[in-house]
Parts: C-alpha cells; sequence; structure tokens
C-alpha cells in the first residue's frame, strides 16, 4: 500500500522505511514514503524482517544505578545514539527487575538480540552471565562500573581529575583535605573497585607531590585523626575517610550523617573531596544545619557534573564525564564484533573527565 501510493517499487519502499540503505534514494522520495508510511500508521513487521534478514536489529541495554543522574544521562545517550545509526534498543532496568538473571538472560536470547551493552554493572551480574552470551555468539560491552571476562569496558577516568581537583585545592590555599570514600582499602588491588581506585589514586598522588596523606576508618578518624593537627602552610595534609561501603549500599545518605558528626566538632578541614556529587550535596546540606559556611569554612568538591551543582546556590566544583564520547566508543566496539567476532579487544579503555572548577571549592 505504501509503495502504490508513493509510486516507488516495494523494494525502495522497503529499504526506506527499514532505514537501510536509505541514504542511496533522493530526499525528496524518501520524504514522500516516510509521510505516506506515517499517515497509513504503518508499521514495519518485526518477525517478518527478522525471518528474511537472519537478524532482529535490536541492541539490549541492561542497565543499573538509575537513580544517579551521570548514570541516566548515560543510559539514554546509549539509546539516542543507536537509534542514529538505525539500531532499535531494548532497554532492562535492573532497579525493576526481580533478580532472576539466568531467565532474563534466557529471554534475550530468545529475543535474538544482536549485542548487549551493560551499563553500571554491579556485582550481581558475574562472569558466568557474560558467560552465557559470549557461548552463544552475542557480544557485551561494558559501560562505567568493572571488569568481567569477555567483556571490554568502556569507562571514564576519574584518576587525573581527582588529582587536578586536589591540585586545585592546594593552589586555593587549603592544606587539611579530607575525601570520603567507600571502605575497600582491605582488600586486594585487583578486587577493588576501579572507580575507587581510579579516585583514591588521583587524590594520592597530588598529596605526594604536595605533602602527604593516610588512610583511616571512621571511628578511627574520629578518635585519633581530631582535633585536625595545625596545617603546615607549606604542605597539604590528606586523610582518606573511609566509611563501611555497606552504608553506601543500605544507608540513606551517608555522606549526610558524616558530615553532621564532623562539623559538630571544633576544628574542621579546609575541604571535602566527595565521591560524587550527590554527595557532595549531602555535605552541603549538613553544613547548612551546623552553621558551616561553604567554602569559607570548607570547601566541597564532588564527581559528574549534576545539574543541581550547577546552581551558584551551591557552585561545587566538580568533574565531567565525557558521556558522549563513553557511549560512542562503547557501540563503536560492539559494532565492530557484531561485524568481525574475532576482533581483539581490550579489557579496558578509559575515556579522561574535565574538571569543572566553581565557588564552592576555593576560598571566598
Amino acid at each position: 500500500m505504501v509503495a502504490e501510493q508513493a509510486e516507488v517499487s516495494r523494494e525502495t519502499a522497503s529499504h526506506i522505511l527499514g532505514g537501510k540503505r536509505a541514504d542511496r534514494y533522493k530526499d525528496s522520495t524518501r520524504k514522500r514514503v516516510e509521510d505516506i508510511a506515517r499517515a497509513l500508521n504503518y508499521r514495519p513487521h518485526r518477525g517478518a524482517q527478522m525471518m528474511k534478514s537472519g537478524r532482529s536489529n535490536i541492541i539490549a541495554i541492561i542497565h543499573f544505578g538509575a537513580g544517579i543522574e551521570a548514570a541516566r544521562k548515560i543510559n539514554q545517550t546509549l539509546a539516542q545514539q543507536l537509534q542514529k545509526i538505525g539500531y532499535d534498543y531494548l532497554a532492562i532496568d535492573m532497579n525493576w527487575h526481580d533478580g532472576n538473571l539466568d531467565r532474563l538472560i534466557e529471554t534475550l536470547i530468545g529475543s535474538r538480540v544482536e549485542g548487549v551493552l551493560i551499563s553500571h554493572i554491579q556485582t550481581i551480574f558475574k562472569d558466568e552471565h557474560i558467560e552465557k552470551f559470549y557461548h552463544v555468539g552475542i557480544p557485551v560491552v561494558l559501560v562505567n562500573g568493572e571488569t568481567r571476562r569477555h567483556a571490554t569496558l568502556v569507562s571514564s577516568d576519574a584518576t587525573d581529575a581527582i588529582e587536578a581537583i586536589t591540585d586545585h585545592l592546594f593552589t586555593c590555599g587549603h592544606r587539611r583535605v579530607l575525601q570520603i570514600i567507600d571502605r575497600f582499602s582491605h582488600l586486594a588491588e585487583a578486587h577493588r573497585p576501579l572507580n575507587w581506585n581510579q579516585r583514591v589514586t588521583g587524590f594520592q598522588r597530588s598529596c605526594e607531590r604536595h605533602g602527604s596523606w593516610t588512610i583511616v576508618g571512621e571511628e578511627e578518624f574520629f578518635a585519633k585523626c581530631l582535633p585536625w593537627p595545625t596545617a603546615s602552610p607549606e604542605k597539604l595534609e590528606g586523610i582518606i575517610l573511609e566509611q563501611n561501603a555497606e552504608d553506601y549500599a543500605i544507608v540513606d545518605k551517608p555522606v549526610y550523617r558524616l558530615c553532621l558528626r564532623l562539623f559538630s566538632q571544633p576544628s574542621l578541614p579546609d575541604a571535602i573531596i566527595c565521591r560524587n556529587d550527590m554527595y557532595a550535596m549531602e555535605a552541603i546540606a549538613a553544613a547548612l544545619e551546623c552553621g558551616v559556611a561553604i567554602p569559607h569554612d570548607v570547601a566541597i568538591t564532588g564527581y559528574d557534573n549534576d545539574r543541581m551543582g550547577t546552581f551558584p546556590a551551591f557552585g561545587f566544583t566538580t568533574a565531567e564525564q565525557d558521556i558522549e564520547g563513553i557511549c560512542a566508543k562503547a557501540i563503536h566496539l560492539l559494532l565492530q564484533l557484531l561485524k568481525a567476532p574475532q576482533t581483539p579487544m581490550p579489557e579496558t579503555l578509559f575515556i579522561p573527565s574535565r574538571v569543572i572548577i566553581r565557588n564552592a571549592g576555593s576560598r571566598p
């Protein structure tokens, strides 16, 4: 019907509406076919398309961490970029999933998805789950998160950004700098989360160049590190304060709770480096309740460049992930594997982040 009304062959209509080889036709022809299809409420028959081509044209996006703004941006960008190159996507929100990963994987395999992108993979998604896709020839690329066997990870690199933020704090005159992070130092380095390693390594590099650093647990910090000793005007004194990792998984507002306790002490750090912007907001909320002026009394920094931090009332220094670049690279690698499954792939590929300096990380 569409081909007949547009006065083109069925093959031409199929190419244009299917998005394949559509660029071989004139703009006017494509517009005429698309307008008529829209008027007729035409929808392609996916089952027939799959039988004819042997392909589903579907990429699955399995995503975690939808409550974090940066994760939502990545999930949305993956979907948009896939659509631009002619693929459909099937989005699986693991926050709503019932937890039966084996059934989920079997469903995706049965749906004949061509590839899988996993955003911000969590520990419940293990190597054996990736291998189920691998054994049936479905390539998997990870976007941020942790590494898994048979899957390349494309991720932001926080190391240089955290180092640059710490350098900036030192340049602004801050000497007693506290980094708040969840506890993983007790694990062997190979078992620590990548983003933990990056953030701690960046902080340590700057501290070693400008002074010294130490790493302590929360209770040890309050028992032994306070009151904070008078800082040398020439040297940075960095402290990495580790909270229980479980606090970040099951306890609401862990940094807010910690900072309420911290800001009641007689001596304060000059600056606090938070794991991300959400936790930086928790620190600022505690400061408001305790009458601590930001940045006059304490400077606050975050990571991710969430929209809330752009308001002048908050304005904390942060770092912005190259979300477009991360997603484009992940999709590029997935397409390479679709064309040539035996293509050698790196285990990890890191994309630098960009530091954004704002007033809450500086002296007034």
